[in-house]
């Protein structure tokens, strides 16, 4: 029997555990990178994150973070909640009936060890080069229960606008903007990216929440951390700044992401999201992005959908798509 090994994540092994994700992974994405991840400051996170190696050779990460239990003297593991997702990230040469079980019975007996529970994330389908459906029925048949978030996509064509595959609905709200001055752009300035931020920051508020990036952050991320992943553009109707979307790319599966969006709250004359969405996903088009992905339309962990929201994704052409996570408690 192949005897796999754990080894605590340190500063040290940063080179290394961004090189297996980004060029060895079969389901890592910039989001689980050292260089993303420690964007957020010291002290934010207790980080539990590990590697997964036999003589050396790493066939596996767990990026995560350790948190207070609320009924159990152990602490729990959950994927690193500076990230979205990203549950056992794994090699090729792993992903393999033989070789993932023993890795997984191997992450397992560490968390039994250690941890009163465990919440993995992992990367959705629409993330990986391969698909997690393996790992999903070895974890499953290894005592985890599995959860579901509703997120959407959309598949784009170089040979087809994607205003075509939105429904009547959308259509016409679109129509809308015709007449008007628009220009559809990158964010240039300082003034444009701070106007954008503050502006998400009143959409936020209405919900009684912040954004989950600082200013600082975002900056730190589109200059420094993630360029090739991050882009911001906006629309200006006839001059005026009517709001702007951030998106992440995932080089892997050749799709992109709408991360945030922000709109003039005193714009009237059209709206501003859908005329955003639209453009945002004709330049993804033509520069042949396969797929946008919309991001989740739950709440709670995918026990409360958002029903008004995924019907207007739905309105785009989008289609459902589940993120997966699973659980399992050990005392």
């Amino acid at each position: 029997m192949v005897m796999y090994e754990i080894l605590p994540y340190t500063p040290d092994l940063a080179d290394r555990f961004d090189r297996f994700i980004n060029e060895e992974s079969i389901n890592g994405t910039f989001l689980q990178t050292r260089r993303f991840l420690d964007y957020h400051p010291a002290g934010r996170f207790k980080d539990a994150s590990f590697i997964v190696h036999i003589s050396g050779t790493i066939v596996a990460v767990v990026p995560g973070a350790e948190i207070t239990s609320d009924h159990f003297e152990k602490p729990a593991f959950v994927s690193h909640p500076g990230t979205t997702f990203g549950g056992p990230i794994l090699s090729e040469p792993a992903y393999h009936e033989s070789h993932l079980s023993e890795i997984l019975k191997t992450i397992d007996a560490y968390f039994s060890e250690r941890y009163s529970s465990v919440r993995l994330k992992l990367t959705p389908n629409i993330f990986s080069r391969i698909s997690p459906d393996l790992m999903e029925y070895l974890l499953e048949h290894m005592g985890y229960t599995r959860k579901t978030e509703l997120s959407a996509i959309c598949h784009l064509s170089k040979t087809e606008d994607p205003l075509d595959r939105c429904d009547k609905e959308c259509r016409r709200i679109f129509r809308k903007t015709q007449g008007h001055d628009i220009e559809y752009r990158e964010l240039r300035s300082d003034e444009e990216f701070e106007t954008f931020y503050k502006y998400l920051e009143i959409s936020k508020e209405k919900f009684g929440v912040k954004p989950v990036h600082t200013l600082e952050e975002l900056y730190d991320l589109k200059d420094n951390r993630i360029p090739q992943n991050i882009r911001f553009r906006g629309i200006w109707d006839n001059g005026i700044f009517v709001g702007a979307l951030m998106t992440f790319f995932f080089n892997k599966t050749n799709t992109r992401h709408g991360q945030y969006i922000a709109v003039n709250p005193d714009f009237k004359e059209f709206q501003p999201a859908t005329a955003l969405y639209v453009y945002s996903m004709r330049e993804a088009a033509s520069e042949g992005v396969s797929r946008f992905s919309w991001g989740i339309s739950t709440e709670n962990h995918g026990d409360y959908l958002n029903e008004n929201l995924f019907r207007f994704k739905q309105s785009f052409g989008a289609l459902g798509a589940v993120n997966p996570s699973y659980e399992k408690t050990f005392v």
